[in-house]
């Protein structure tokens, strides 16, 4: 072989394991991965939060905020849809057994009140003062009043704190009923609250015949309570507009405020021209709030009300004769029947409602008698009808 060949398969070995060499090194990937972060699904997602809001939380919630706005982009109908439909609640008065109430046994339902005011101040208003002095004239009455009011005041105003309404709201049966459950007015609202037929259909107020859950005062709490939130949204919390539309209607109230504003001036209640009713409905309750407010100012003798729960539920599944319930407890007659004025005939209907109100001193004796008594099927009415409203 000659040296030229010899050289030319030297250069060939080497060539090829070159080559060999080359293909069986593995390349490093590791500073290519690391480099980069990864980026979650979401966060790679447009979305609509403003830099604004992101500002305002905090680094711990904002992976958590993150996702669910970028769910709300992802559906956008069903998101809206949620946002702006109202949500109903139920009264919620299911007296605890170990009386751990929110404050002391030996705080007054009254007192409670009191500290929970939240409107402002308005006796010096000429026109709250008109009304003052009216009742202040008669301090008998407004006794009356509160010995009435004292049996539903500490459900109410449980109801009203839960919800952080101000509690110039519980003493609004004053002025709607004075606190009497089984009362019409001569426009067909009835109960507590005054639910006309159509307003109480729709805040789920049944009524048929024998049964009128207006005048269930637990019911139309809870009813009343929702409506009055619904409009103290809808007038921008203003709840002197809020109240002003309870009496009159939501319509009536923001035809007013569009001429008011028209006119030039500020859209508060006092400033509106209203029903006459209505322009006496608000400065009434306030009235109410001084005059309870300030009790030993003007004379007037509240009922003792001890800060617990009078009032106890019962559900039975059977017609009860209330007044025969009643009758063999050892209670006066009519008793449940004022309690639960509801059963327009005296007679629980469970096809309606399968509750009764029980005193609550008395309810373990009434619930034992109640459940061996036969169910009561004569529908003898024991109700006054068409009662005249308070201060109607």
């Amino acid at each position: 072989m000659g040296t030229s060949t010899y050289l030319v398969l030297v250069a060939a070995v080497c060539a090829l394991l070159f080559l060999n060499g080359c293909s069986s090194t593995q390349p490093d990937t590791s500073l290519e991965t690391t480099g980069k972060p990864t980026v979650s699904i979401p966060e790679a997602l447009p979305l609509t939060e403003s830099r604004k809001q992101s500002a305002y939380r905090s680094a711990k919630h904002r992976s958590t905020y993150a996702k669910r706005t970028w769910v709300a982009q992802a559906r956008p109908q069903a998101y809206r849809r949620v946002a702006v439909t109202p949500r109903l609640q139920r009264a919620i008065y299911i007296p605890s057994v170990s009386n751990d109430y929110s404050l002391d046994q030996d705080f007054d339902t009254w007192s409670r009140v009191f500290r929970h005011f939240q409107l402002a101040d308005y006796s010096g208003n000429p026109r709250v003062q008109q009304f003052i002095r009216s009742y202040a004239q008669n301090p008998r009455n407004l006794s009356i009043l509160s010995a009435r009011a004292s049996v539903f005041l500490h459900m109410i105003i449980e109801e009203v704190t839960r919800r952080s309404m101000p509690a110039e709201v519980a003493l609004l049966p004053f002025v709607e009923s004075g606190f009497d459950a089984d009362v019409f007015s001569s426009a067909g609202a009835a109960g507590l609250w005054q639910f006309i037929p159509s307003t109480g259909r729709n805040y789920g107020l049944k009524q048929t015949s024998d049964y009128d859950a207006r005048m269930d005062p637990f019911a139309a709490t809870g009813a009343a309570l929702n409506y009055l939130q619904k409009l103290h949204r809808q007038f921008n919390g203003d709840w002197l507009l809020a109240f002003a539309a309870y009496n009159c209607g939501e319509t009536c109230v923001s035809r007013a405020v569009v001429q008011a504003q028209q006119a030039g001036l500020q859209p508060t209640f006092w400033n509106l021209s209203l029903p006459q009713e209505t322009m006496n409905y608000v400065p009434r309750l306030l009235a109410f709030k001084e005059l309870i407010g300030r009790s030993e100012y003007y004379g007037i003798r509240l009922t003792a009300t001890p800060n617990s729960a009078r009032l106890a539920q019962m559900r039975i599944n059977k017609p009860v004769d209330l007044r025969l319930a009643a009758m063999q407890a050892g209670l006066p007659a009519n008793r449940l029947i004022e309690l639960n004025p509801c059963f327009r005939t005296g007679i629980t209907t469970p096809e309606h409602s399968n509750r009764i109100i029980l005193p609550r001193e008395y309810a373990n004796h009434i619930a034992q008698i109640i459940r061996v008594m036969p169910a009561a099927y004569t529908q003898v009415s024991y109700l006054p009808r068409n009662r005249s409203s308070y201060g109607s």
